[in-house]
């Protein structure tokens, strides 16, 4: 926002609305990513899971606490909070500067809201690919043999052994699916948020928590099941074992998307697309519900600081 030059002359000029500041979804992603983490680590622990016999989310929380106790469910915060902060952060800020420059004010059509989407979620892939990367090799960590753990102590010691280890490219693993799963994500949660929010405002609902819990809670539903099919093969992608921990790559090349979806088509059936979808919808549900509704504070306090 740049300062109104011509306040003297022009003392009735009205200023222009400003754009929800860039850092507003990042921060509140992160807070809630704290409260959510131990059910975002169970569905790593499930999708990655090559079993045919599928375990529950019970059965799975059971065997981590059993492994490394309670605060085992906590393994890998640091990695969350770098993702929400980086991927997270990035899909609200473009997403909301997308749709004051392409709607200019006004409600997006279908292709503008469709190019804000696409838009978004393909910054927020390539931004927060690293991060998640870390984030489900920490959580996957505990599933492995101890000989084929990598053992990372946080986010940072996490990317730097990433790339002194296997090269600067393994920054990029799985960020096909990782760009396909922010694009509908992005879809599924922001647009089904705000057509859920503006149809309850028309209904005569006050723009309040409330309305925004109940908006929130439906665009979980909505984003978990078209979600599901690539965030198993984001999780499958990113976690895979090319080479032992301390090694160079040599070489070696990693499974295709086409491989991978194949492969779980083929030894696990079409259900394992959908795997770890229960703890999906009871992360994301609570997940969307801070995030969202601190988001609309923040945004709110910063327009009502912006108005004096």
């Amino acid at each position: 926002m740049t300062a109104n030059m011509s306040i003297v002359s022009k003392p009735m000029q009205t200023r222009k609305k400003p754009i929800v500041p860039f850092w507003c979804g990042g921060v509140a992603a992160m807070t809630a990513a704290c409260f959510t983490h131990p059910l975002d680590l169970i569905k790593v622990h499930l999708q990655t899971s090559t079993a045919r016999t599928r375990k529950s989310a019970i059965q799975a929380t059971r065997a981590v606490i059993q492994e490394t106790g309670i605060l085992g469910l906590y393994n890998g915060l640091s990695a969350a909070l770098l993702r929400q902060g980086t991927y997270t952060m990035t899909r609200f800020a473009v997403y909301d500067l997308a749709k004051e420059q392409l709607g200019n004010g006004t409600p997006l059509n279908t292709w503008q809201l469709v190019l804000a989407t696409l838009l978004s979620g393909v910054a927020g892939g390539v931004v927060g690919n690293p991060g998640e990367i870390v984030n489900v090799r920490m959580q996957n960590d505990q599933a492995l043999p101890r000989h084929l753990r990598r053992n990372y102590r946080s986010a940072v010691h996490g990317l730097v052994g990433m790339v002194r280890e296997e090269g600067v490219r393994a920054l990029a693993i799985g960020l096909g699916p990782s760009l396909v799963r922010a694009t509908l994500a992005t879809g599924s949660q922001f647009v089904s948020y705000d057509i859920a929010k503006a149809r309850l405002l028309e209904a005569g609902c006050r723009d309040s928590v409330g309305v925004h819990f109940a908006a929130s809670f439906l665009a979980g539903i909505v984003a978990t099941t078209v979600c599901s099919p690539a965030d198993v093969v984001k999780s499958r992608a990113m976690a895979s074992l090319r080479s032992p921990p301390g090694t160079a790559l040599k070489g070696m090349r990693e499974p295709s998307i086409w491989q991978i979806c194949r492969d779980i088509y083929v030894k696990e059936g079409v259900g394992a697309f959908f795997k770890g979808w229960v703890p999906s919808y009871v992360r994301l549900c609570p997940q969307l519900v801070i995030t969202f509704v601190i988001y609309e504070k923040l945004r709110k306090s910063y327009f009502a600081h912006y108005a004096k």
